[in-house]
């Protein structure tokens, strides 16, 4: 069994928030044709997100490389432009996760952010491929997401991975 995380994000700067964003394409990942018609898939391992750099994806029961504090946003598979205003640009990422590398029958939580634009370049693509712990609690959470500087909110979703299939 597997399950879906759907992220709508809004960047500010209306017809600018594309470049704001850092996207750089569409993509949709998948079998068959997937692999070479448009829109092309991404790079999809786990990092930093080549569609959305910015972006911080998290999953408290991870087993894919750094554990907690690995940044999965480059997992995503589907992300596409979904609203262009005078004001705001959205959009929407959508990952569908198998269900192994991040445990059964356990309680879970995704959290997710845009990091703040760091080296001035007026590009939101500073997301780590690690988050580190910033307070040194031993744990990944919230507050080390907090530490790294961000343009948005932190989202959060408490889930159970569920073992029946």
């Amino acid at each position: 069994m597997g399950w879906i995380v759907n992220l709508s994000l809004r960047f500010p700067d209306g017809p600018n928030g594309l470049e704001r964003a850092g996207f750089t394409a569409p993509q949709l990942t998948g079998p068959a044709g997937h692999n070479n018609i448009p829109p092309f898939p991404g790079t999809f391992s786990p990092g930093q997100d080549d569609r959305l750099p910015g972006l911080v994806v998290l999953v408290s029961t991870s087993t894919v490389g750094a554990g907690a504090g690995q940044n999965l946003a480059n997992l995503f598979n589907l992300t596409g432009v979904t609203d262009r205003t005078q004001n705001v640009t959205e959009i929407t990422d959508d990952w569908l996760v198998g269900a192994a590398a991040f445990g059964t029958n356990v309680q879970s939580q995704v959290i997710a952010a845009v990091v703040e634009d760091l080296n001035g370049n007026g590009i939101f693509d500073d997301a780590p491929n690690v988050v580190p712990d910033a307070n040194n609690d031993g744990k990944i959470d919230v507050k080390d997401v907090r530490a790294l500087g961000l343009a948005s909110n932190v989202a959060t979703v408490k889930f159970r991975i569920n073992g029946n299939t």
